[in-house]
């Protein structure tokens, strides 16, 4: 019961809340703080204040938590160096990434793989939000996500990976100018699926068209990328994203073309873990490994010009 326990109290610091935690858990609101209350009766200590309106742990809960986080981190660690030692695989390793970025995942375990042999992986596609409350709650390695919104605490090491290019991407359907670029107000003119405003480079366009004073034809506004590429490859969008969001092993030749956008400020994408968590020699060499791997030059190589033959 006691790991239980730990994991019912590191759910309610996540969530603020005895019924979103008990939700989460797949248990009743009752059973959840029955449990909680016992922790603190063999702990001897108040762990939640429940005095306050406002969620709060008491100065002996924080330590509970912090010891919480540990425990639990080693337990799955302990349980992830069983099945390395039952498969005789190199390690494991758990990654977080922002959906725009995923894409740059099989480069990098490529990378692993060509360097350690046979290895497992646990890769996760999150908001920045959630990948930062689960590299603090230790339920991740390493994190992938836009380096100008990762924590800049001593708490957070954190390394530039590449430089974001974000691009226009249209099918033949639609009447594009030659060469590699395109103006913020001819892009402006075009239907455009572009992800929703709380998304970092979504953020970034809209400073784009702010700065050329235009206003975009907004005809599709979503958190899928999925459901982006699908209706920008049936012709009846055009689109706005970091080209590595774009599959990479699956280019679809001529079906696409990309144009840079002039005078774009584009976007970083770093790398980041707990400063002082103590990870697995795997992991560590997995954060090694994604330094060294040049994405930059992947990104480069896919902004090459891409011409679209005529509509047959």
């Amino acid at each position: 019961m006691f790991l239980k326990q730990l994991q019912y109290l590191r759910e309610i610091e996540r969530y603020k809340s005895f019924s979103k935690a008990a939700n989460a858990c797949g248990v009743s609101q009752p059973a959840l703080s029955r449990a909680i209350r016992q922790l603190e009766d063999e702990l001897g200590v108040v762990i939640i204040d429940r005095k306050k309106k406002v969620f709060g742990v008491t100065n002996e809960g924080a330590r509970v938590l912090k010891w919480a986080h540990d425990i639990l981190k080693g337990i799955s660690e302990l349980r992830n160096e069983v099945a390395v030692t039952r498969q005789a695989i190199a390690g494991h390793v758990k990654i977080g990434v922002i959906p725009t970025a995923v894409h740059i995942v099989p480069l990098l375990l490529e990378a692993v793989q060509a360097r350690c042999g046979d290895f497992a992986s646990e890769v996760n596609v999150l908001p920045n939000r959630t990948l930062i409350d689960k590299l603090v709650s230790k339920e991740l390695d390493i994190g992938i996500m836009y380096y100008d919104q990762c924590p800049q605490a001593k708490a957070f090491e954190v390394r530039t990976l590449y430089t974001e290019q974000q691009v226009l991407a249209a099918s033949h359907t639609f009447e594009l100018p030659e060469g590699e670029d395109i103006s913020w107000d001819a892009a402006s003119r075009l239907p455009l699926a572009l992800l929703t405003k709380e998304m970092r480079c979504r953020q970034l366009v809209d400073v784009g068209f702010r700065t050329a004073g235009v206003e975009p034809t907004i005809r599709r506004e979503t958190n899928s990328l999925e459901l982006i590429h699908a209706e920008v490859m049936e012709g009846k969008v055009a689109t706005i994203l970091p080209i590595l969001s774009f599959p990479l092993r699956v280019p679809p030749p001529g079906r696409l073309k990309m144009l840079r956008l002039s005078g774009f400020s584009p976007g970083a994408v770093g790398i980041v873990r707990l400063s002082e968590q103590t990870t697995s020699e795997f992991a560590s060499d997995v954060w090694d490994i994604a330094l060294n791997t040049s994405f930059q030059d992947n990104i480069d190589a896919l902004c090459k010009p891409s011409p679209v033959p005529p509509p047959a």
